[in-house]
């Protein structure tokens, strides 16, 4: 149903069109997305004052208040069917395109003054670009972040951007995808005409524009449509063609998650190398089909974005106060992981957030780094001075545990073991008062489940563990580790409190290594395996070779994984080892009690830690070696000794000294990887496979143009072609588990589904069952 417009009074003569209206109330549009419904009903409203002569102008706003959003551009689910996205190609049943929108406004007799607030990005600063006169207020924040999601901007934004402001700027908006471009911004480079005065409202202001605009004679509103416009020489003397030139360079590779960005570039040269404005839109068309129809990075990029806003919506809202940002939080352990969560409660406005450690020293270096860290960021404008000023009042600490006896959220971030954190745990149950306060485990690794038997029964539906990865105040992602006495209020409490503090979350199941860290095992110990099975000698695969072939110049991880243990700490992966009893006793010369006769396994990992000390980056030496005046002390160095030990392990491998291209390096690791995440899937403990790529993507450097390593399986490799290099693997090394393909795989295969689709159809069935 087609709303009619809203006018102001008919002596007026202006019509003002708030987007919000387009929305049916059954369809809930917070964000103002530029959804069907909304396209036909301002194609509708703005067709219908151009027709109507007491109407001379129009102000087009984001809601009839001139507050909240003015709209973040397209409805992004529309991208997954065949229509363009809806911004380039037309729907069939008369519905518009952004195009047809951008079109109509452009090309409107009257003038339309596009009055701004809050978010206008995307398809929504597109319709912006497309009206005669833009004003705003200080709430406004533009851009064009279409690059984000794999695409470039499709209704003009390519093309009416650098016609207005630049190419140097129009570069800068739309190949970094910009969101925070602010009023001030705007009218300095000309994207805006005005700003609302302080004692004046948006609408109040655009009416004003609107009036004085509509007295113009015609010849002016023909020189407002930007499609008539060349695009203007740079105001420092570059040529744009140089420009561009510059940005290719700063952008990724291709093949490296580079697709859309350099696409972005070849659509803004088309602004001033081709003859007209058709064809530059008709680049700008091409470039946005092809990037949606063809591009598997963008699939990718698309699949992230979904797949973050499925995992931390809720099914339910939570009604506890610290789902609003109430309460008192206590956080035990002043140490890396402590430290970082503090920080994290502080700056989204919790308080009093109490810092506890039973060693004074540790304490009080905690609390001036958290001090420290919160005063670097008011530095650099992360955090207002009020803000600022609130965060360090409401910082608190103690060695006594008795201090959190008030708190309303407990986190306990102690180092793992499992006898130090019951012995917290059974303390905090007499401790604190509130009955129903969450009382919450950092461990990375240990029994959820074990922990809470230490509290009282009617306090365990209260208990959960909640990882954070470190550094705690930068890493966004957080598994939320669901308990068999967890309730579902404390899981979406959790959720909620997560969300407040800017972090993902995803909650998943109770296990040896919850998601990440189970599937890190697989990954850590074949890397370690090919390594030793192939090094030696001067031809022979070495450490680096491993990284390279995983890191961020070819497959793209952050880091390789030799890289990741010397920057974790080689002791942490030898103490997990030794908990699970397959460590050789130093002393005895035994071997650990669960390492089974037939298990893969070599100790160069164990030999590095215990006799030679070398712990990593802390210590300036581990799988490499560190040298503080070179890097920071950070840049890996190859390292003879290691060499030397990596030959002592490999000398009986038929194997030794032959290298191994970097594909099946990439398969052998990352193949379990994905393995083990079928078996997660399989038992539950993850509740979908997008969930494991956001864990993978935000907690260990998954390059997100390969989607997470479920997304990469189903789409990049294929889960046949995982299959079978699985199960050749698993014949020639038994004694290697991870190997054995997960029955979840061969079920994916047998079907012709993949993972992703396997879920989505038996949550239609399951949803048809109940039906």
């Amino acid at each position: 149903q087609i709303q009619t417009i809203t006018t102001m009074s008919i002596p007026s003569g202006v019509a003002v069109i708030a987007i919000s209206n387009g929305s049916p109330p059954s369809i809930p549009n917070p964000v103002n997305a530029l959804s069907a419904h909304v396209r036909q009903y301002l194609q509708t409203a703005i067709v219908n004052a151009l027709k109507d002569p007491s109407i001379l102008a129009i102000v087009l706003v984001g809601r009839p208040d001139g507050k909240g959003v003015f709209s973040a551009g397209a409805d992004i689910k529309e991208f997954s069917g065949n229509s363009g996205g809806s911004v380039t190609t037309s729907e069939p049943g008369g519905i518009p395109t952004l195009n047809d929108l951008a079109h109509l406004m452009e090309g409107s007799s009257k003038p339309i003054i596009a009055a701004l607030t809050g978010a206008c990005l995307g398809g929504g600063m597109e319709l912006a670009l497309a009206a005669q006169y833009r004003v705003a207020d200080k709430s406004l924040k533009y851009g064009l972040p279409e690059v984000k999601i794999g695409l470039i901007p499709g209704a003009g934004g390519t093309q009416r951007l650098p016609r207005l402001c630049g190419v140097r700027y129009a570069l800068d908006v739309i190949v970094r995808g910009r969101i925070n471009c602010s009023s001030a911004e705007g009218m300095k480079c000309g994207f805006l005409d005005g700003v609302a005065k302080n004692d004046e409202t948006v609408v109040d202001c655009a009416m004003r524009w609107a009036s004085w605009a509509a007295k113009l004679p015609p010849i002016t509103l023909e020189s407002r449509r930007l499609c008539n416009r060349s695009v203007p020489n740079d105001a420092e003397g570059m040529q744009n063609e140089d420009m561009c030139g510059f940005a290719l360079q700063s952008c990724p590779p291709k093949r490296a998650g580079g697709e859309s960005a350099r696409a972005t570039v070849e659509s803004i040269r088309a602004s001033f190398e081709v003859s007209s404005f058709t064809e530059g839109m008709e680049v700008e068309k091409n470039v946005f089909n092809d990037l949606l129809y063809h591009s598997l990075q963008g699939r990718a990029y698309r699949h992230i974005f979904f797949a973050e806003r499925s995992s931390s919506s809720g099914k339910r809202k939570s009604t506890n106060p610290l789902a609003k940002g109430k309460g008192t939080i206590g956080v035990i352990g002043a140490g890396t992981m402590g430290r970082g969560i503090a920080i994290s409660f502080l700056k989204a406005g919790y308080g009093p957030v109490i810092l506890l450690d039973v060693n004074a020293k540790g304490l009080e270096a905690g609390v001036k780094y958290i001090q420290q860290t919160l005063q670097i960021d008011a530095k650099k404008g992360r955090l207002s001075p009020s803000k600022l000023k609130a965060a360090m009042a409401c910082l608190k600490s103690s060695t006594d545990l008795s201090a959190l006896a008030s708190c309303d959220l407990v986190v306990e971030a102690v180092f793992e073991n499992l006898g130090v954190k019951r012995d917290i745990f059974s303390k905090l149950d007499s401790i604190v008062k509130k009955e129903d306060a969450l009382l919450l485990s950092n461990t990375s690794t240990l029994d959820v489940d074990a922990i809470s038997s230490s509290l009282s029964p009617q306090r365990r539906q209260f208990c959960a563990g909640m990882h954070f990865f470190s550094p705690a105040h930068i890493m966004k992602l957080v598994e939320v580790v669901r308990g068999k006495d967890t309730s579902a209020d404390t899981l979406e409490t959790i959720r909620a409190v997560t969300k407040l503090i800017r972090k993902i979350p995803i909650v998943v199941g109770n296990c040896d290594g919850f998601v990440g860290n189970r599937m890190m095992h697989p990954y850590t110990t074949e890397s370690t395996l090919t390594l030793v099975g192939h090094g030696g000698g001067e031809a022979g695969l070495t450490i680096s070779d491993v990284d390279s072939a995983i890191g961020p110049k070819y497959f793209g991880m952050a880091l390789g994984p030799f890289q990741v243990s010397d920057v974790a700490g080689n002791d942490i992966g030898y103490n997990i080892r030794r908990e699970k009893g397959i460590l050789r006793d130093p002393k005895t010369g035994q071997v650990g009690k669960n390492r089974s006769p037939g298990m893969r396994y070599t100790e160069i990992a164990d030999e590095m830690v215990e006799k030679m000390g070398r712990l990593g980056q802390k210590v300036q030496k581990g799988w490499y070696n560190y040298d503080p005046k070179i890097g920071k002390g950070r840049k890996p160095l190859p390292s003879t000794e290691m060499q030397q030990l990596l030959d002592k392990y490999s000398k009986d491998s038929p194997s030794r000294g032959t290298k191994l291209e970097k594909d099946e390096i990439v398969q052998r690791v990352l193949f379990p990887l994905v393995n083990e995440g079928f078996k997660i899937l399989e038992e539950g403990i993850a509740s979908d496979p997008s969930d494991i790529d956001i864990i993978y993507l935000y907690g260990y450097g998954w390059p997100a143009y390969r989607g997470g390593p479920m997304f990469w399986a189903d789409n990049e490799v294929g889960l046949p072609i995982v299959l079978d290099k699985l199960e050749e693997l698993h014949t020639k090394h038994p004694g290697s588990e991870y190997f054995r393909p997960s029955e979840l795989l061969r079920d994916c295969v047998k079907r012709g589904l993949g993972v992703q689709e396997y879920f989505r159809q038996s949550k239609r069935d399951a949803t048809k069952s109940r039906l």
